[in-house]
């Protein structure tokens, strides 16, 4: 688990699959003299979770890095990383505490 804040930059839609659903969101790392700017993903049942927050706010986004190697029919290989995001708050409050 890692934890990182930010400033929400902007919501895609979400992403029909057959066997599952995401939506990738942007945030900016507003802390760096040379700030950043990462690409999270919400999967299943959390792809709802944004829906909450309004661009320009700033959360805290707990999440897990994942990684799988890939490889073509010519044998190349590669290694594919997503940062997944299970949970976010605002203002020190969860999630589930934000929509009751």
């Amino acid at each position: 688990m890692i934890k990182l804040s930010g400033k929400l930059r902007k919501v895609f839609d979400v992403q029909t699959f057959p066997n599952f659903e995401k939506r990738v969101f942007w945030v900016d790392d507003i802390s760096e003299k040379y700030p950043n700017t990462w690409q999270f993903e919400l999967w299943g049942k959390d792809v709802e979770m944004i829906d909450h927050f309004q661009v320009g706010d700033f959360l805290t986004f707990y999440v897990d890095i994942r990684g799988k190697v890939w490889s073509n029919a010519e044998g190349k290989e590669g290694v594919m990383n997503t940062i997944k995001c299970w949970n976010i708050e605002k203002d020190g409050k969860p999630f589930k505490e934000i929509v009751k």
